[in-house]
């Protein structure tokens, strides 16, 4: 059994480090979340370095990077906040998706336009009434011959408004017998005519933001189906693992992060004659939260091995995902805690980490949704 990374790997995750040093440290980080702020500088300076190009193959000018190089690079962007990690796995994703499932030209317009960073990508899935069961949505995308006519409203599409950004959206085009048949995935440029954004205000993660989408009436004509007609829910699940190892990659880093900082913290403040960080207390609950970080990076890691072989992993990266999420609010708060008063003021980086820890058990997927998913791999079938 190896745990070592190759060569390759380890200069991956080097240069990565060194990036988040230079383009977005942690309070840099925090000051575009405080200003509603998307540094479209970031997202071109990751686009020079290669990687919206990595999973892509190398004759359509990617680099062939499998899921562990994705997590190696999701973890080390995790380190300067989960939203500056979200700025690479939220458009990399649906790209993703795009390229597996959509007309020539369609991937054609990823390899020229989305690999050099011209344009990015959201999805927009979840409704009003819709999110953990996706499926039920009712959005809806009539039939007119050579366009569909959208109408409906969509919630909590991360990064719909930004400027270049496509929208992947999932409408219903059929009744079935069951909920998940007449699914259908449409590509539509956020400036269509019917289209309507609203930005949702959040505790934090506003580097992206999310919005709400109004659609009254909107055409969108049929070269615009991204895979088959109302096979949306097969379209929708290939990359589900694949998103779950990335986002646990995220949650690992930023985890990490925040321990380091409050370790930081508890090596240079100092209580009753030594630094607070000394007392058993602190020290043990420090050691405790390293080893719940190392468990979810085992977890992750876990998870993009099997996916490289091709294994199923949709328990694992169930497990990865509820880890590493939990494991991010867990080390928040043990942040705050060891930071007292100094991670309660807004001008911490702590209070940052706080606020945006908060939704990592909710956003893509919630910790309720991966346990059931496990628990059903374990024969547990009862709802």
């Amino acid at each position: 059994m190896d745990f070592g990374l190759s060569a390759e790997q380890e200069a991956l995750r080097d240069v990565a480090r060194q990036f988040v040093d230079r383009h977005c440290p942690p309070r840099r980080a925090k000051d575009w979340d405080e200003t509603n702020a998307y540094p479209a500088e970031l997202f071109k300076s990751m686009a020079e370095m290669g990687w919206f190009g990595l999973p892509f193959p190398a004759e359509v000018g990617g680099e062939g990077g499998g899921p562990i190089e994705l997590a190696i690079l999701a973890e080390q962007l995790g380190r300067a906040s989960l939203d500056v990690a979200m700025c690479y796995i939220g458009t990399l994703i649906p790209s993703l998706t795009v390229y597996k499932w959509g007309t020539d030209a369609q991937r054609e317009a990823i390899i020229t336009k989305m690999i050099p960073g011209d344009s990015r990508y959201a999805v927009a899935l979840s409704e009003p009434d819709t999110g953990s069961d996706a499926a039920a949505l009712r959005c809806s995308a009539s039939d007119a011959g050579d366009h569909f006519v959208v109408k409906g409203q969509k919630m909590w599409c991360t990064g719909a408004g930004l400027p270049g950004t496509k929208i992947l959206m999932y409408v219903r085009t059929a009744k079935g017998e069951r909920k998940h048949e007449g699914i259908s995935l449409l590509l539509l440029d956020a400036d269509t005519p019917g289209i309507e954004l609203r930005q949702v205000p959040t505790l934090a993660r506003h580097i992206l933001g999310t919005y709400e989408i109004f659609l009254t009436d909107v055409i969108v004509p049929k070269e615009n189906l991204v895979g088959q007609q109302d096979e949306g829910w097969r379209v929708m699940l290939s990359n589900l693992e694949l998103e779950r190892v990335l986002m646990s990659g995220g949650y690992v880093g930023v985890a990490q992060a925040t321990l380091d900082e409050a370790l930081e913290y508890s090596k240079e403040r100092t209580a009753f004659g030594r630094p607070i960080g000394n007392f058993q207390a602190l020290a043990h609950a420090l050691a405790d939260m390293q080893t719940e970080i190392d468990a979810a990076r085992l977890l992750a890691y876990r998870a993009a091995w099997m996916l490289a072989q091709d294994m199923p992993c949709s328990r694992e990266g169930a497990m990865a995902k509820l880890k590493g999420s939990e494991t991010y609010v867990a080390a928040a708060r043990l942040g705050m805690q060891i930071c007292a008063g100094h991670g309660f003021s807004t001008e911490s980086v702590m209070s940052f980490r706080w606020r945006e820890a908060i939704v990592a058990p909710i956003s893509g997927g919630t910790s309720q949704i991966q346990r059931n998913g496990i628990a059903r791999s374990m024969g547990l079938r009862g709802y």
